[in-house]
C-alpha cells in the first residue's frame, strides 16, 4: 500500500537520523555550543525532506499517503527528542488534534504543524541548518512569495495569449471588486504555499472545479505557466527552483485543461 511504504520511508529516514545524530554531535560539540546542537541540526534537515516528500504526495491527491508519512515522521522522531520533553508533548498533542479532524487532508495538517514547530524550536534551540530547506523557504517565504504572486497576477491579467478572464464581460465584473483581487492573490500564495511546504493552508475548491467549463486550452496554460516563470525569475528564484514550481503546477494542467 502506497501510505504504508511512505510511512516505513519516513521512519527509515528519522532512524537513520538516530544513527547519524550522535556521531554529527560529538564532532560539532567541539565548535558549537550546546550539547545537542548536530541532532538538532539532523532532525531540521530530515525533516524538511518529510515536508518535501509530504507535499508531493498531497498534490498529487493522496491525502492519505501524506497524512501516514507524517505520522511515521513524527513517531520516528519523537525518540529522538528525549532532550527537549516539550517537543515530545507537541508530538502526542498532534496526535490528539489530527484525530479530531473531520477530514483525511485537515489530519495532514494538523501533523504538519507539529512538524513545523519541531523544525522552528530546533533551529533557535542549537542547530542552525545547512542543510536542505523547503521549496517555500528557498522561494524566500510568505513575503517573498507574495511579490512573485503580485508580478504573476500582472503579467498574466494583461497577456493575451493567457486570456485571464475569458470576456470583457467577466473581466469588468471581476474587477470591480477590489475584494476579488485580494482574495485571488491570497488564494494563489495558499497554493504555492501548499505546493511547496509552506505553513500556509490552501483551503479552496479544487483547481478542475475552479476552473470547470473555461475552456483552458493547453497553449493558454502553457502561457500562464511562462509568465509564472518570468514572476518567479524575476523575484531571484533559482533555476532548480523555478523547474521545481513548474513541474507541481504542470501537475494541475489535466485539471485544468478541457480537451475537446
Amino acid at each position: 500500500m502506497r501510505w504504508l511504504r511512505c510511512a516505513t520511508a519516513a521512519l527509515l529516514l528519522l532512524s537513520l537520523t538516530a544513527v547519524l545524530a550522535p556521531n554529527l554531535g560529538a564532532d560539532e560539540k567541539k565548535a558549537e555550543k550546546g550539547e545537542h546542537a548536530g541532532k538538532n541540526k539532523a532532525i531540521v534537515d530530515s525533516l524538511a525532506t518529510v515536508i518535501n516528500k509530504g507535499a508531493d504526495i498531497f498534490n498529487s491527491g493522496d491525502y492519505y499517503g501524506c497524512y501516514r508519512l507524517y505520522e511515521g515522521a513524527l513517531l520516528g522522531v519523537k525518540p529522538l527528542l528525549e532532550h527537549k520533553p516539550a517537543l515530545q508533548k507537541r508530538i502526542d498533542d498532534a496526535f490528539a488534534e489530527a484525530e479530531r479532524q473531520s477530514t483525511v487532508p485537515d489530519r495532514a495538517f494538523a501533523l504538519r504543524r507539529a512538524i513545523d514547530d519541531i523544525r522552528k524550536d530546533l533551529k533557535g534551540g542549537g542547530g542552525t541548518s545547512t542543510g536542505a530547506n523547503t521549496l517555500w523557504d528557498r522561494l524566500g517565504g510568505e513575503a517573498n512569495v507574495k511579490k512573485v504572486v503580485d508580478d504573476f497576477v500582472t503579467l498574466a491579467a494583461g497577456d493575451k495569449k493567457v486570456n485571464f478572464f475569458r470576456s470583457e464581460e467577466k473581466k469588468k465584473e471581476f474587477l470591480s471588486r477590489p475584494e476579488n483581487v485580494t482574495h485571488l492573490k491570497e488564494g494563489l500564495v495558499d497554493f504555492v504555499s501548499s505546493a511547496t511546504g509552506g505553513p500556509r493552508k490552501y483551503t479552496g475548491p479544487s483547481m478542475k472545479e475552479v476552473h470547470k467549463g473555461m475552456k483552458i486550452t493547453d497553449a493558454e496554460f502553457d502561457a500562464l505557466a511562462a509568465d509564472l516563470k518570468k514572476a518567479l525569475e524575476k523575484n531571484g528564484a533559482k533555476p532548480d527552483d523555478v523547474k521545481a514550481v513548474l513541474d507541481a503546477v504542470n501537475g494541475t494542467r489535466k485539471d485544468i485543461v478541457e480537451k475537446d
